[in-house]
């Protein structure tokens, strides 16, 4: 089976190696020389661009959005064989997913919609959750694949049911986030040590994978730029548009996009997704920060 891999950034790249160091034949591409090379270091091949793709069975893509997936995408149905297919591991909306779908069916080539959860630490480590909208045939073809890159494959129906997964799943991280840095805030604000706050947190029934997850970052002052403002600012208008497809809306995740969005004006998009949690210091005047 011959892999290709498109997309070598804090998610890509730890998937890649993962897929080398099980044994595939992978072959990659990204924009960025250095990290096609670090990559070719580890028993990968590199790519003469997204054509030098076109005799992979299977192509993953790990990019930023859906503009980077409609690109990529196109470009690989004009290259790749029927019976091959395409699995999308990035957060996009779901007509984007669909669309993408749709055009491959008409080449013959399958696409599995794969997001995957769990951070750049779970990316390293294969533990990621993916959540699949695919075939159940389909995916049964690729699933070793995912066994090489993931520990846990969530089958949540039809091609598009995946990135809602993700969306969904994202909105509740991104309120979680929020409401950590606020009680996180508070707690300080109170006068509480905010490390010994810390270490209830995760005990208690506020405790959540971003608590246990962010927690001791926020405590050392590092913002976690593996994700980055922009990309949270990204996915929370695709949860925007996502619920106005549908005809609904949360007033949580509203509150949670302004937040993003303000820290995103003052911090400036590269900085990492806890810097959001400066705007709750800032407002309450105090530090969270155990290093301040």
């Amino acid at each position: 089976m011959q892999i290709g891999f498109v997309g070598l950034g804090s998610m890509g790249g730890p998937m890649a190696a993962n897929l080398v160091m099980a044994g595939f034949d992978v072959t990659v591409h990204d924009r960025d020389s250095a990290r096609v090379a670090s990559l070719v270091e580890r028993g990968a091949r590199p790519a003469d661009g997204l054509a030098g793709l076109a005799a992979a069975d299977i192509v993953l893509i790990s990019v930023p959005g859906p503009p980077e997936l409609a690109a990529v995408g196109a470009e690989l149905l004009s290259n790749l064989a029927p019976g091959s297919v395409i699995i999308n591991l990035s957060t996009v909306g779901v007509d984007s997913i669909r669309a993408l779908a749709t055009a491959a069916a008409e080449s013959g080539i399958d696409v599995v919609d794969a997001p995957a959860t769990g951070a750049a630490d779970g990316a390293r480590s294969a533990t990621l959750t993916l959540m699949v909208g695919a075939e159940p045939l389909v995916l049964e073809r690729v699933r070793p694949v995912f066994d090489a890159i993931a520990s846990t494959v969530m089958h949540m129906g039809a091609v598009g049911t995946g990135s809602a997964s993700k969306l969904l799943t994202n909105m509740l991280w991104f309120i979680h986030v929020v409401a950590l840095s606020d009680a996180m805030a508070i707690a300080a604000r109170s006068g509480m040590d905010p490390a010994t706050f810390a270490q209830l947190v995760p005990q208690s029934a506020g405790a959540s994978w971003v608590s246990s997850h962010d927690l001791p970052n926020l405590l050392a002052d590092d913002d976690d730029e593996s994700f980055t403002l922009a990309l949270c600012c990204k996915d929370l208008r695709l949860i925007g548009r996502f619920q106005d497809q549908l005809g609904v809306g949360s007033d949580l995740a509203a509150a949670a996009a302004d937040r993003f969005e303000r820290a995103l004006e003052r911090y400036g998009p590269t900085r990492g997704e806890l810097a959001v949690a400066r705007l709750a210091e800032t407002a309450m005047d105090v530090s969270i920060r155990a290093n301040r």
